[in-house]
C-alpha cells in the first residue's frame, strides 16, 4: 500500500512539473506533448532526455514540427499523421496517436479521446483564407513534402547540436562528456572481444608558467597545438579528448602497453620538436614538453580505477623530471618501494560496466596469451 501511495505521489509530482515545463516553454499541452515531456522529466528514456537537454541548452524552440519529430523518433513513425485531409481526419489521427502512446502515458491519465494536435494550425489556415501550395495543401493543411523537408532539417540540426555538445570548443577534439562515453563503450568492447585497452593521460609541463609569462592567449595556442598533435598521431578507432584544463587523454582500443608506450613517445617527441611563435607579437616561445602516464584496462574493474592509475603514472612522470612517459608497470615498481602521493587528489570517474559472461570462450589478453575474461563484480 505504501509503495502504491509513493508511486501515485511521485506521478503527481512529475505531472505538475510537466504542466509547468510545457507552459514555460510555450508548448501546446496536447496529450502527445504531455507524454513526451512526462517521459523527459521522469528519466525513463536516456536518449530522449539527452536529446531534449541538447535542444534546450541550444535555446531551440519546441514548435509543432519539432515536437512532431521527437514523438515520431521516440514513439514510432506512425505516431502522427501530420497531413489530415479534414478536421474529422485529424480527430482520427489524434486517436491513432492515443493508441500508440497509451503505454507511454502516466497512470493517472484518462482514456478520453485526444484532440487533433495539428488542429490549431489547420484551423488558422482556414480562417485566414490562405492556401499556400508551398507549405499547405488545397484544404489548408500541412503539405507532406514540407513536413518531410522540415523533419530532415530538424534531424540535421539535432545531429549538429549533438556533435557540438560532444566537442571541446577550443581544440575541436572530443570533450570530457565524449571521453566518458567512449571509454565506457571501448571497455565493453574490450571485454567482449578479449582485446587490450590502454589509456594515456597527458599534461603540459609548467603550463601555468606559459600563462603567467606569455598570457592566456598563448596558453590557448599551446593547448590547440597539443590537440592537433594528438589528432595527427592517432588512428581512426582511437579517441583524443581534452580531459580538463591543460590535461588531455587518448583512448587506445586493441592496443597493449608496449604499443601504447611507443605512441606516447612519438607524441612526446613531436610536441618537443614544435617551434611555437607567439600569435601576439611573433616572438619565439620556449620549448613545450608534456608528461604522459599510461594505464591498461583490467577486465571488469571500475573505469575510475583505470583513470586513477593512468593519472598516478602521470604524476610519477612529473616527479621524475617531466618530459617523459611512465606506464602503470613502472608505477607498480615505484609503489613497491615507496607509495606514490599524488600532487592533487584524484577524483575517480563513477562508471560501472555490466557483468561479463563467465561462460565466454577464452580470448586474447593484452599480452597475447589466452585467458578467460574476468567476471564483473556486482
Amino acid at each position: 500500500m505504501n509503495e502504491h501511495a509513493d508511486a501515485v505521489k511521485q506521478a503527481r509530482k512529475i505531472a505538475r512539473e510537466t504542466v509547468a515545463l510545457l507552459s514555460s516553454l510555450d508548448i501546446a499541452p496536447t496529450p502527445s506533448n504531455y507524454a513526451l515531456f512526462y517521459h523527459y522529466l521522469s528519466g525513463t528514456n536516456a536518449e530522449l532526455t539527452q536529446t531534449i537537454d541538447i535542444l534546450r541548452s541550444n535555446h531551440q524552440e519546441f514548435d509543432l514540427l519539432r515536437c512532431h519529430y521527437l514523438c515520431e523518433r521516440f514513439f514510432g513513425s506512425q505516431a502522427f499523421n501530420p497531413a489530415p485531409s479534414s478536421h474529422s481526419a485529424g480527430i482520427h489521427a489524434g486517436s491513432s496517436v492515443h493508441s500508440r502512446l497509451i503505454d507511454a502515458r502516466p497512470p493517472h491519465m484518462t482514456d478520453s479521446p485526444l484532440p487533433n494536435p495539428f488542429g490549431d494550425i489547420a484551423n488558422s489556415s482556414e480562417d485566414s483564407g490562405q492556401n499556400s501550395t508551398s507549405s499547405t495543401g488545397t484544404n489548408g493543411n500541412i503539405d507532406d513534402d514540407t513536413v518531410s523537408s522540415e523533419i530532415s532539417r530538424l534531424r540535421q540540426d539535432l545531429e549538429e547540436m549533438r556533435k557540438e555538445a560532444m566537442t571541446d570548443p577550443l581544440t575541436g577534439i572530443a570533450n570530457r562528456k565524449m571521453f566518458d562515453q567512449q571509454l565506457r563503450n571501448r571497455a565493453m568492447e574490450a571485454m567482449e572481444t578479449g582485446t587490450p585497452l590502454c589509456l594515456l593521460m597527458i599534461d603540459v609541463d609548467h603550463f601555468k608558467q606559459f600563462n603567467d609569462t606569455y598570457g592566456h592567449q598563448t596558453g590557448d595556442q599551446v593547448i590547440r597545438l597539443l590537440a592537433q598533435t594528438l589528432r595527427n598521431n592517432i588512428k581512426g578507432r582511437d579517441t583524443a579528448a581534452r580531459y580538463g584544463g591543460e590535461e588531455f587523454s587518448v583512448i587506445l582500443p586493441r592496443t597493449d602497453v608496449a604499443n601504447a608506450r611507443r605512441l606516447a613517445e612519438i607524441i612526446r617527441q613531436n610536441v618537443g620538436q614544435k617551434h611555437v611563435i607567439s600569435e601576439i607579437d611573433g616572438s619565439p616561445i620556449e620549448k613545450i614538453t608534456v608528461s604522459i602516464g599510461i594505464g591498461c584496462f583490467d577486465y571488469g574493474e571500475p573505469l575510475g580505477r583505470l583513470i586513477q592509475r593512468a593519472d598516478q603514472a602521470l604524476y610519477l612522470a612529473k616527479q621524475k623530471g617531466r618530459d617523459c612517459v611512465v606506464t602503470e608497470d613502472e608505477l607498480n615498481q615505484a609503489n613497491d618501494s615507496a607509495p606514490l602521493k599524488p600532487e592533487t587528489p584524484v577524483q575517480p570517474m563513477q562508471m560501472t560496466i555490466p557483468r561479463a559472461n563467465d561462460a565466454a570462450e577464452p580470448q586474447l589478453n593484452r599480452d597475447g596469451e589466452h585467458k578467460k575474461p574476468k567476471s564483473i563484480p556486482a
